[in-house]
């Protein structure tokens, strides 16, 4: 150090200043080069997590069809409310506790069959049963129960117009009576 302060002590100044700038430029790609990786493994863990979710789904739809195809005595194609109404409620099958390994609540058969009947066609077919069950699988969540909260206010205030005209109507009718 003292052989710096020999030559000049401006040139000191400038020698110390460029070994700060190296050290903090080294600092300062070491700490880009953490960064990046962090960043590179989130985004990898992300596109595991969508990959792990697809494929639940593809194996949860083949699960699926195979109770559809259980249930499908006839081999029609489609279900009708008496052929889910034998096999669920039968208890050789077990299918109830199948529903429940997949999410799915199945304790009210009657229900079930109408919220898988998108087309209330009276029929079943694979694509609405497996559509349906997707749909269905799981607990409602905080959105959906909002969703139709908001919907039911909303028929409610629109019943209740309804209610006032219709009372409108039938005091003018009984009034010119």
């Amino acid at each position: 150090s003292d052989l710096l302060l020999d030559v000049h002590p401006g040139v000191t100044m400038i020698f110390v200043c460029f070994v700060s700038l190296c050290i903090f430029g080294v600092m300062n790609v070491v700490t880009s080069v953490f960064v990046e990786s962090a960043m590179s493994s989130s985004q990898h863990y992300k596109d595991l997590l969508v990959q792990e979710k697809m494929l639940s789904d593809k194996t949860t739809v083949n699960h699926m069809k195979e109770i559809f195809k259980v249930i499908d005595m006839d081999g029609s194609g489609s279900i009708e409310y008496d052929e889910m109404v034998a096999f669920v409620e039968n208890p050789d099958l077990n299918l109830q506790s199948y529903f429940e390994a997949l999410d799915i609540n199945a304790t009210d058969t009657r229900s079930l069959f109408h919220l898988l009947d998108e087309d209330m066609s009276g029929e079943v077919d694979i694509e609405e049963f497996c559509d349906g069950c997707m749909r269905l699988r799981g607990n409602a969540r905080s959105f959906d129960l909002h969703t139709l909260r908001y919907e039911v206010k909303k028929n409610n205030k629109r019943m209740a117009k309804f209610m006032q005209h219709v009372m409108r109507n039938l005091r003018t009718i009984t009034d010119d009576g």
